[in-house]
């Protein structure tokens, strides 16, 4: 998902504020889901939780760079 940016070159902040409240969700799974997985699919929904997590976190920093630019 990439923020909306204007002919002026800045992000629109509500798609950066919404995509730091998606890394918040997906770190409180994380620490819902606990250390030790009992299960497959617990270890699947943590890794799946840690890759989107990732990608959210570089978006943002992609876009803040595109912002400061």
């Amino acid at each position: 998902m990439e923020g909306k940016i204007d002919n002026k070159g800045s992000v629109d902040r509500t798609d950066v504020c919404s995509l730091e409240a998606d890394a918040a969700f997906f770190d409180a799974r994380l620490s819902l889901a606990g250390n030790e997985p009992d299960t497959v699919y617990q270890r699947a929904q943590i890794k799946t939780y840690e890759v989107l997590g990732k990608t959210i976190s570089n978006t943002i920093e992609t876009l803040r760079r595109k912002s400061k630019a």
